[in-house]
């Protein structure tokens, strides 16, 4: 167990010393917005594409763990949905932020970490790949219904493009499908590009890490509280299970890469949860209470199955 705890704790010590940090005054909304950018559009896009091209893609890659995934997120996506529509009576532009959360994990920056750690550079593969299902496929969904939803009747059609482009404005999505692209290509990798990697691969997870806890201090708490704990349940217990569950019907597949799924799925909600109900003026309150509340107690829940998992 302490092994665990080492592997886990001084990753949530970050994201509390960044929430702190914030909340003191120690950084401003510019410097968070400085220290994320230089992770999520610089930082972490160069280490994904590093991983990606290097890894042995064309051997390794199972479909059938890719559309296991795929799929069940999108269940929990419209679980989410169903919950926040006949539990609480909410629209479809509230439903679609529900569902988000209950099928968007943070798991580039916690959930890559704590799966490289555990698994080492083998982790580096799969978790790419969920990365890529999460938003490459759930949050373009969730856009399209965002846009459904302010569309003039007649004109849904039109969500399409929206969506589309919250691909191609992912620079973590790019990077990944683009190493992708390389490693099937078997692209060789310059030094340079190599030692550049090697520099500044160093400081993704620190930053990453705190760079959240200080964004989670500016998150207001709502008063909805059974609402919001309903959605972090889902998330954090009902999601992971379900997919220890169905990936364990899959014939031969890794263990191991049932095993990242399981942690990828319990990662707490993801901070574009709130960004995208932001942008949209939608369920605002909400997701910002259940990605903090999500990413406290899963400080519980995600060192238990971290060392359910080392266990074997």
């Amino acid at each position: 167990m302490w092994l665990v705890l080492t592997i886990t704790l001084p990753l949530f010590f970050v994201i509390l010393a960044g929430y702190l940090a914030a909340r003191r005054g120690l950084i401003d909304a510019a410097g968070i917005r400085g220290i994320t950018g230089f992770v999520f559009y610089f930082v972490l896009p160069l280490m994904l594409f590093y991983l990606m091209a290097s890894s042995p893609l064309a051997e390794r890659f199972d479909p059938r763990f890719f559309l296991a995934y795929l799929g069940l997120a999108l269940v929990f996506h419209g679980l989410g949905m169903a919950l926040t529509r006949w539990g609480f009576g909410c629209g479809l532009k509230e439903q679609a932020i529900g569902g988000f959360s209950c099928s968007f994990g943070n798991n580039v920056f916690i959930g890559l970490p704590i799966a490289l750690s555990l698994f080492g550079p083998e982790a580096a593969l799969p978790m790419a790949l969920l990365i890529v299902i999460e938003g490459g496929f759930v949050m373009p969904f969730t856009v399209a219904l965002l846009e459904i939803a302010r569309s003039p009747s007649g004109q849904q059609w039109r969500a399409v493009l929206p969506a589309g482009a919250a691909v191609l404005r992912n620079p973590i999505v790019m990077a990944a499908l683009l190493g992708a692209g390389a490693a099937l290509v078997e692209l060789p990798l310059p030094e340079l590009f190599v030692g550049l990697v090697e520099l500044v691969r160093g400081a993704a997870v620190p930053c990453a890490l705190f760079a959240l806890g200080a964004s989670l201090a500016g998150f207001p708490l709502s008063e909805k509280v059974a609402e919001t704990a309903a959605l972090a349940a889902v998330k954090l217990l009902a999601f992971p299970a379900a997919v220890f569950a169905v990936l364990g019907l899959i014939p031969d597949l890794d263990p191991d890469w049932r095993k990242m799924a399981v942690l990828a799925a319990a990662m707490p909600v993801g901070a574009n949860v709130y960004l995208l109900a932001s942008r949209y003026e939608s369920y605002v309150a909400r997701a910002s209470t259940v990605t903090l509340i999500s990413t406290v107690v899963s400080v519980v829940t995600v060192t238990l199955l971290v060392a359910r998992l080392a266990q074997g």
